[in-house]
């Protein structure tokens, strides 16, 4: 009998070939002007030839005005569409989805003396971001609306909105970050009207058919915690009445935990699983090993999806289902901070690699 995880899904107009997501992470492999380059494309060949079911891209910037990196895929003008074909066929060519994950950084943006945020506050490095405008948030809107249509365009099989890890649009639903008193603040309801916008926005312009994914922090750094699990509630029920694919479950501590942690949300996500069953779900954060896997699959979550592990080794998945040992990858989080000093090297086991070998170099002179 084969794993749980190679068990095919169907979800609401996507089908799945396998239950393995590779979740969005940021690659650092994308030029300053905002295109894939050839390492990026051999990522996604890697990934799709790695019994990986469904590949999410890094986020990709849907406005100018919220880039979060100097090396992010742009989507916010047409002339990115093309660039995105090639890692689609790849993906397709493997019988692996291909979902565009978009993204405004908010007050995290770079290049931008203008930053704006939920509400006025002060930022680090001494920096300060005024309240959007309710004129701006619709703006920001109108941007992702559009990203989705050029990534139905290019041919993806559905977008997933970046609603996690402090970006504009978690930071709106977090109360942590939300203390609005106007129709986009105060409760859930409203903490959530400008994400419930834009995937209105996106079935309008996209069609009904074309799959909204949506990226969550299942936890918060805000002190009711129990507030917080009663909003992730009512928030399944509304993006399953909203017609969204699938919710893609991480957290906003996940760098910070052990090293040796795995599984980070499974508690959690299991008991609002419980709580509202219609919902397809997949779990990201401390999945190490094929048991882990198996153990969110036996959990009731239809999907697993795996970050950092593929980053050290894109095979993480072949290598398990062939009998192999847990992931070499540590949770050390270098991938977030190494490729800025040093271009292409995304794993501190690459690098480790890199410098032995130039060691051994200088040795042998």
């Amino acid at each position: 009998m084969s794993n749980m995880i190679e068990r095919p899904l169907e979800l609401p107009h996507l089908t799945l070939k396998n239950r393995v997501i590779r979740s969005a992470v940021h690659s650092f492999l994308a030029g300053r002007d905002g295109y894939m380059t050839e390492a990026e494309y051999k990522m996604y060949e890697a990934l799709a030839a790695n019994h990986i079911g469904t590949i999410i891209t890094g986020h990709c910037c849907v406005d100018p005005r919220g880039r979060a990196n100097i090396e992010q895929v742009n989507l916010y003008d047409d002339c990115f569409i093309p660039q995105f074909r090639r890692a689609i066929e790849t993906a397709h060519a493997e019988d692996a989805r291909f979902i565009v994950q978009i993204n405004h950084a908010g007050p995290r943006a770079i290049d931008n003396d203008d930053l704006a945020d939920v509400v006025a506050r002060p930022l680090k490095k001494e920096r300060t971001a005024r309240a959007l405008t309710k004129a701006e948030i619709k703006d920001i809107e109108a941007h992702f609306i559009a990203a989705a249509r050029r990534a139905q365009q290019a041919g993806a099989d559905g977008v997933q909105l970046h609603a996690a890890h402090s970006y504009l649009l978690s930071r709106f639903i977090d109360p942590t970050f939300n203390q609005r008193t106007d129709e986009y603040g105060g409760d859930i309801e409203g903490r959530f009207r400008m994400t419930e916008e834009i995937i209105r926005g996106i079935h309008e312009a996209c069609g009904p058919d074309f799959p909204v994914l949506i990226k969550v922090n299942i936890d918060t750094k805000h002190e009711d915690a129990r507030g917080y699990h009663d909003d992730m509630v009512w928030l399944l029920h509304r993006v399953h009445a909203l017609g969204v694919t699938l919710v893609e479950f991480s957290g906003v501590d996940f760098i910070n935990l052990p090293h040796d942690a795995t599984l980070y949300y499974l508690e959690e996500a299991v008991r609002l699983k419980q709580e509202v069953p219609e919902v397809p779900l997949s779990l990201v954060g401390g999945v190490r090993s094929l048991a882990d896997m198996e153990n969110v699959m036996a959990a009731g979550i239809e999907c697993v999806s795996i970050g950092r592990p593929l980053i050290a080794e894109p095979d993480f998945v072949t290598k398990e289902l062939s009998g192999g040992e847990k992931s070499i990858c540590i949770s050390c989080s270098r991938c977030f901070v190494l490729p800025h000093m040093h271009p292409g090297v995304r794993c501190v086991w690459a690098w480790k690699k890199i410098r032995a070998a130039q060691k051994a170099a200088k040795a042998g002179k």
